[in-house]
């Protein structure tokens, strides 16, 4: 029940309807058919939509400041776009760019692993 109820509120809001009204009317109704125990369970659900919605979106990482404009340009044209790329110091030198289940690696960090693996295996 709380899912459903999760689901249409994020469907409203990303229809722009008013916050305000909307939790107005979801507390009226939730009070006129016994169910205000619902809330937190509610909550709950809208945070893991938010988790699962970032966990699908497009990331991009560079391994310093100066890298971060080439490594947007360089994502973008592989088509992976994003609005604001992360800096992540362990990536040594390059980028990297995720998009769901797909991962454009061009950083330093992957190089020196790989090396590693051949010498060691």
């Amino acid at each position: 029940m709380e899912k459903e109820y999760a689901h249409a509120i994020a469907r409203s809001l990303t229809a722009g309807a008013d916050e305000k009204k909307l939790f107005d009317g979801l507390m009226r109704h939730l009070k006129s058919v016994g169910r205000v125990k619902l809330l937190p369970r509610i909550l709950r659900e809208l945070k893991r939509d938010l988790v699962r919605a970032s966990a699908h979106a497009p990331h991009v990482e560079a391994a310093s400041e100066d890298d971060a404009a080439a490594a947007k340009k360089a994502a973008a044209s592989v088509g992976i776009a994003v609005k604001k790329v992360e800096v992540n110091p362990s990536l040594i030198m390059g980028w990297r760019a995720r998009l769901g289940s797909s991962l454009v690696d061009v950083s330093a960090k992957r190089a020196l692993i790989d090396i590693y693996r051949n010498i060691t295996n």
